[in-house]
């Protein structure tokens, strides 16, 4: 009974030193993560290396394939891009267990785990988010092997208590059935501990203590990738039919890897005992660095293997998650409410590119303005419906930004990010009012519709001017939001002066013609409240540059 609280707590413990660690991990790297995830182009390789260095750089498979779910129910992330992040995410993921095969077990690092402690702790006190950063990822570090070496000294050891393996050898004589079993042993107790890492490392203890052999604990392996699945699944769960692909890709693409795998294990495992040579049972850092490699090869071949066939599996995923006639097509900000909420510097860049989609909902919703305006003797009644129905959609995505920039404020944020959610804010309420703008606009042209009024081609040359330079505003305020985006404010200033200019110039001109008698008074303020309208547009669109600007 001891023995399994002692394995509990030290379990507790490196589940505690790993999150700690991957936090600060996550903080200190916020900004060139921002930058790989913001960067993501269709080619597949990439979306496999970017998933691998994110995952690396957090040292979470689960932060990066909830991220990836979260991106995907946005419709910010395509389904090819999403899988090649899933599968660089699964070989990422690897590298915890080699950190814990080699200096785990044959160095005694838990010797200087509360030393490390003891340094990084002070340096949370000092005012610096650096030096925090550091902090947590030293705190981190050292809790992670202290459980560690309590998780060791839990779990009996074999050639002291040979009594022990008792019970593993009633499970160990099945041949192929015993492989199955340590496979669904695997799954289990990554389930559990809703970490592939700690499930590894405690395979890795299993292995040091003599336990198991390399056969078990591969099939254990094995069984670890097909249980990790289970986070994306729940990250799912309420979300769009993308999300739900992904996640189902995630399951997929790691069930076929072991299925394949299965008959060819020892052919496998004999390559890996002639690359890492030893005696597993004298020499522990020969048993734990063959099931690391092992781990690594597996993950690195799947990928290899599946890559090529990535657009057949994504179609094979659309088929087992087919459209809804309740569900759209276009994306959706639910996705906010389903990203991993405790580590807000990664998180965060889901609601600039949330920004982002929701400012090109209204760049959309102006180009249309532009052909119901220009063309006032067509009655265009599914375009102006289709207008109102995308403002509401700006209404709704402002909503759930705000409630979104609510729970990370809650997070537990630096002070860093409690100014980007601020901006954020700021952002949100200047883009809503973009919307509002376009809004007005349809409504005038209704209006206009209704009364049977006539602009003269001079009038109408003016707005179609007018509207040409403000939809070149929004597509550049659009940009960006893009990694290399903050070298267009130039132009974006250029472009508001110039709008301000042509609505003064243009009321002038029409202020002229109401004067001769050529234009009536209530047509004439429709005009120019057109003109208002318009250069309140790019009001707002140079609000949301400045706002970016003050966040670089």
């Amino acid at each position: 009974m001891s023995n399994a609280l002692q394995i509990l707590g030290g379990l507790g413990v490196f589940l505690v030193g790993l999150r700690m660690m991957s936090d600060g991990l996550q903080k200190a790297s916020g900004d060139r993560l921002r930058a790989v995830l913001a960067g993501m182009t269709q080619n597949r390789f990439s979306a496999v290396l970017s998933g691998f260095v994110v995952t690396c750089a957090v040292q979470s498979s689960s932060a990066t394939t909830v991220l990836v779910v979260s991106f995907a129910n946005a419709g910010l992330l395509t389904l090819m891009q999403s899988g090649g992040m899933v599968m660089g995410a699964n070989i990422g993921t690897t590298l915890t267990a080699w950190i814990v095969s080699l200096l785990g077990f044959k160095v005694h690092i838990s010797k200087f785990a509360l030393p490390v402690i003891g340094i990084g702790f002070p340096l949370s006190l000092i005012d610096s988010r650096r030096t925090r950063h550091l902090s947590e990822i030293m705190v981190g570090f050292g809790l992670l092997f202290l459980g560690l070496a309590f998780l060791k000294a839990g779990v009996p050891n074999l050639k002291e208590s040979p009594e022990t393996l008792a019970f593993l050898q009633d499970f160990t004589g099945y041949g192929f059935g015993s492989t199955l079993l340590f496979v669904a042993v695997g799954t289990i107790l990554t389930i559990i501990v809703q970490s592939s890492s700690a499930s590894s490392a405690i395979t890795l203890t299993m292995v040091a203590n003599g336990w198991i052999g390399l056969d078990l604990a591969a099939a254990m392996i094995l069984g670890e990738n097909i249980g990790t699945t289970i986070t994306a699944q729940l990250a799912a769960i309420g979300a769009n039919r993308n999300a739900r692909r992904v996640a189902h890709f995630h399951t997929l693409f790691n069930v076929i890897g072991v299925i394949w795998m299965l008959p060819v294990l020892s052919f496998v495992l004999a390559l890996i005992q002639r690359l890492i040579s030893g005696d597993p049972a004298a020499n522990v850092l020969v048993a734990t660095t063959q099931v690391a490699l092992f781990h690594t090869l597996f993950n690195v071949a799947n990928t290899v293997l599946l890559l090529g066939l990535l657009r057949q599996l994504m179609n094979l995923v659309t088929k087992l998650v087919p459209l809804k006639e309740s569900e759209s097509e276009g994306p959706h900000l639910a996705f906010l409410q389903t990203g991993l909420m405790r580590t807000p510097e990664l998180v965060s860049v889901s609601a600039r590119t949330a920004l982002r989609e929701m400012l090109l909902v209204c760049h959309e919703m102006f180009k249309a303005l532009k052909e119901v305006i220009l063309n006032p003797d067509q009655k265009l009644g599914k375009l102006v419906d289709h207008i109102k129905r995308e403002e509401q959609r700006t209404d709704d995505m402002e909503e759930e930004l705000v409630e979104f920039c609510t729970n990370l404020a809650r997070a537990g944020t630096s002070m860093a990010v409690g100014r980007d959610v601020a901006r954020f804010l700021e952002m949100a309420n200047d883009i809503e009012r973009i919307g509002d703008h376009c809004m007005n606009l349809v409504l005038l042209a209704e209006r206009r519709w209704q009364k049977r009024y006539e602009f003269r081609e001079a009038a109408l040359a003016d707005l179609g001017e007018m509207m040409n330079e403000v939809s070149k505003m929004l597509e550049i305020t659009a940009h960006a939001f893009d990694p290399d985006g903050e070298h267009v404010m130039g132009d974006a200033r250029i472009l508001e002066h110039k709008i301000n200019d042509m609505r003064n110039i243009n009321r002038k001109r029409h202020a002229a013609r109401m004067q001769e008698g050529d234009v009536p008074v209530r047509q004439g303020l429709i005009f120019l409240d057109m003109l208002t309208n318009m250069e309140k547009i790019g009001d707002y669109c140079w609000n949301v540059h400045q706002s970016l600007h003050q966040m670089h």
